[in-house]
């Protein structure tokens, strides 16, 4: 009965163990996927390599605005960034990663040499944070991607103001 018990305790200590590594190598690849996104899509403006990194089916919103559901309507999304902000630089600040997901702390730093959808060309410097969380599904596709950033501040940085409005 006792060695059965011995046998039974070093079971469940060594499932736990391997489920505890399992759990580890997942988050670990799902950071790597995050880290390698953020490089190849925003630091190296590899556009033609999403569907290394999405999903067929996928949503990306940012700041509440369903702003993507497939590649193509992602890649113009991008394009716009980069043509607005040729020298945009994303920064990874701090990252965690979970078996499903991955928070990304980030900072976006670029200069608005070309025009930024109906705004006009500023040539300033713009130093944005925001944080990302990436959903990803059981083959490492991202799924989901939410944004938040402050957009009052870039536009703020960009020369545009908030005016108090005019009540009748």
């Amino acid at each position: 009965m006792q060695k059965s018990i011995s046998i039974l305790f070093l079971f469940l200590i060594f499932g736990c163990c391997t489920d505890l590594n399992e759990k580890e190598k997942i988050e670990k690849e799902n950071k790597i996927r995050a880290e390698s996104y953020v490089e190849t899509i925003w630091n190296n403006k590899d556009i033609d390599s999403l569907n290394n990194f999405f999903s067929a089916n996928f949503i990306r919103n940012v700041n509440d605005i369903d702003m993507a559901s497939d590649n193509s309507e992602l890649a113009a999304n991008i394009q716009n960034l980069f043509t607005a902000f040729p020298d945009l630089h994303l920064t990874i600040d701090q990252i965690k990663a979970s078996e499903e997901m991955v928070l990304i702390d980030f900072n976006i730093k670029g200069t608005n040499t070309g025009p930024y959808g109906d705004l006009g060309v500023t040539g300033k410097k713009v130093d944005v944070n925001g944080v990302s969380r990436i959903d990803f599904n059981e083959n490492g596709k991202i799924i989901h991607e939410t944004i938040f950033y402050n957009e009052l501040s870039l536009l703020q940085q960009l020369g545009y103001e908030l005016n108090e409005p005019k009540i009748d």
